[in-house]
């Protein structure tokens, strides 16, 4: 029996979500066999009307942690819920309303996209209008066996068959793998426009370019673990800034001088003027350069791949090292 409808704005709920391929065996004392914790202790939650960005390397337990949401794998620990309800009791009547683009698509090579849609249209009646919406915007024939088809025409299929019955929460794992720009563009316009008309959307990508410009908070998961759920503005605001300033050069500060300033990471001169790497709380900064007389001053804000990176930044170390 379904439990009772979720009663807050929270559509998909990970509460301590923990999943082990394998198993260590030991036969007197030898042993055989070996567990890898894919995803450990993972907490999250994605709320109604939301476009979520999850985040990782290859590896780092992305694609097991939906495949768990999706009810296809047995976890060791923890519960989901998707609007109240139990992600293994109620599986099928979820699914009935998630549109679900995985990270390999297959798609059967012999149908048309027009008998796809069909197909599809058996488990999750199709949303006519919308469908006309979804022709409007994607350019592939849908009357060509998909076998004909280019990876990018094959992944607007996948996309077109996946958002069809204009489902309320869509799982998305890299979705515009083989997009051209354009068609990248008119996809991200449509998350949008369906996160305005209240869908939520689970998005994990690489692109995280596509994740900085659609997504409101992310999830980073390392190792199997959330070592983060942010806002993307707060993770910038709390991030590195670079700011390069020309002062005048009868009024410059000494190195030494904006050194000892609060947060100021890095100080170093290029090309007749300074950069300065910057974190959090920039006033005191602010307060020493407009007591100057300053030519010219630019402020850039880190990027989501720059913050990614800084995440990862003592396993990059070790790959130089090796």
């Amino acid at each position: 029996m379904a439990s009772n409808a979720v009663v807050d704005s929270d559509v998909l709920v990970v509460r301590n979500l923990t999943k082990i391929y394998g198993r260590d065996l030991q036969i007197g004392s030898r042993k055989f066999g070996r567990s890898i914790i894919a995803v450990n202790d993972a907490n999250f939650s994605v709320k109604k009307g939301e476009i979520f960005g999850f985040l990782g390397p290859n590896g780092a337990g992305k694609t097991t942690t939906i495949r768990a949401i999706l009810g296809y794998l047995t976890i060791e620990s923890g519960t989901i819920k998707i609007n109240g309800l139990d992600y293994q009791q109620d599986g099928l009547e979820i699914r009935k309303n998630i549109g679900y683009i995985p990270g390999d698509v297959t798609l059967y090579g012999n149908f048309t996209g027009e008998e796809l849609i069909n197909y599809f249209n058996e488990f999750r009646p199709t949303d006519q209008a919308f469908l006309k919406k979804l022709r409007n915007i994607f350019k592939v024939d849908l009357t060509l066996k998909v076998k004909s088809l280019s990876s990018g025409n094959r992944q607007q299929v996948a996309i077109i068959c996946a958002l069809a019955s204009n489902p309320d929460l869509l799982i998305l794992d890299e979705p515009s793998s083989g997009l051209d720009p354009l068609m990248a563009s008119r996809f991200h316009k449509l998350l949008l426009e369906m996160r305005d008309n209240g869908k939520t959307i689970f998005l994990s990508s690489h692109d995280l370019s596509e994740v900085q410009s659609i997504c409101s908070r992310v999830g980073i998961i390392r190792k199997g673990k959330i070592i983060v759920v942010e806002a993307v503005n707060k993770l910038r605001n709390k991030s590195l800034q670079i700011m390069n300033i020309e002062f005048t050069e009868s009024n410059a500060p000494s190195m030494n001088e904006i050194k000892t300033i609060p947060n100021v990471i890095q100080v170093e001169k290029q090309d007749g003027s300074i950069q300065i790497k910057v974190k959090e709380d920039i006033n005191d900064l602010l307060n020493l350069v407009t007591s100057r007389r300053v030519r010219r001053m630019t402020l850039e804000d880190s990027s989501l791949e720059d913050i990614f990176l800084e995440f990862y930044k003592d396993e990059m170390d070790l790959e130089k090292e090796k």
